[in-house]
């Protein structure tokens, strides 16, 4: 994330002088009768401009301080949306330092929108009609095989991540039970192999129309983060195949899953589910055969 690269650079400065504010327009030669062309350094200049006064707090907050440091690493090739997710989690999760300096980057459009990392391919009509209260879906859901693994124009891998699960529990402040929060962990890696802890983040889900579970991410780096999981098959009350549609303020992403409540090896799903899988992925465009595997019973995934 070059953005956050620059940021470290104000980090730096403001570390070196002891001063909060150390950028004005005037200072900056930002004053003038006409907007400059645009240019890579527009997003640094915007940086300064709105978000300097975070650079002193970061430096001395050891999260935002390791967090920052990791996704100026990861770059802005094809997989950096997913080294930052893992950077976000692993490092800056309990930092409120982090997330407000992300989020005054994010809000005066100081960080660049990315292309859409997948392809949605449902919409709300599409999923299946039979889902239609959150609390027919209660418990641990392990992720067998996903659909955005790295392939062109699926470069981020989220549904690569080794370990993934989604639980899901009764929203204790809700009294009508229409909310659930599902607690989703998984590690940062690929094929199985972990390369970060176990990472987990929160979500309040309900259904906003049949077949549509809607996630409403609590503690993103950036707000706001909605998916909507759209359940394109459920023939037995342990298997479900959907597809996701998300976006956070710097752009959307998709992918989907292949998930079970009782098996955590994809050699588990039985042939005639599997059957009714494939024929399902390939009237949504996808080929259910070259989805990546996941085996969530190596020693990593720790529960």
């Amino acid at each position: 994330m070059m953005s956050c690269l620059v940021f470290l650079v104000v980090i730096s400065s403001a570390a070196a002088s002891g001063q909060t504010q150390i950028y004005t327009q005037r200072s900056m030669g930002l004053v003038a009768a006409d907007p400059p062309a645009p240019s890579p350094w527009i997003p640094a200049t915007c940086m300064l401009l709105h978000c300097a006064g975070w650079a002193a707090k970061c430096v001395i907050d050891s999260g935002c301080r390791q967090a920052m440091e990791c996704n100026a690493g990861c770059g802005t090739g094809n997989t950096s949306q997913a080294c930052d997710l893992a950077c976000e989690l692993n490092y800056g999760y309990n930092s409120t330092v982090y997330k407000d300096a992300l989020q005054c980057m994010a809000d005066h459009k100081c960080l660049p929108t990315t292309p859409a990392d997948g392809k949605c391919l449902a919409n709300d009509t599409q999923t299946i009609q039979n889902l239609t209260d959150i609390s027919q879906i209660p418990g641990k859901w392990w992720i067998l095989r996903g659909l955005n693994c790295g392939q062109p124009g699926w470069p981020a891998g989220f549904d690569y991540f080794p370990c993934q699960r989604d639980w899901f529990v009764p929203d204790p402040s809700d009294p009508t039970n229409k909310t659930y929060i599902d607690h989703i962990a998984y590690c940062g890696g690929t094929n199985n192999t972990c390369t970060t802890p176990m990472l987990y983040t929160v979500a309040n889900v309900s259904i906003t129309s049949p077949g549509v579970m809607t996630h409403y991410y609590t503690d993103p780096p950036l707000t706001p983060q909605t998916e909507e999981w759209r359940v394109l098959s459920w023939p037995d009350p342990d298997w479900m195949l959907y597809i996701y549609c998300g976006a956070t303020p710097t752009g959307p992403y998709a992918g989907g899953s292949v998930v079970s409540r009782t098996a955590r090896k994809a050699d588990e799903i039985p042939k005639w589910i599997e059957a009714i899988f494939i024929a399902k992925a390939q009237e949504f465009g996808f080929d259910y055969n070259t989805m990546c595997i996941s085996d969530d019973t190596v020693p990593s995934c720790i529960d």
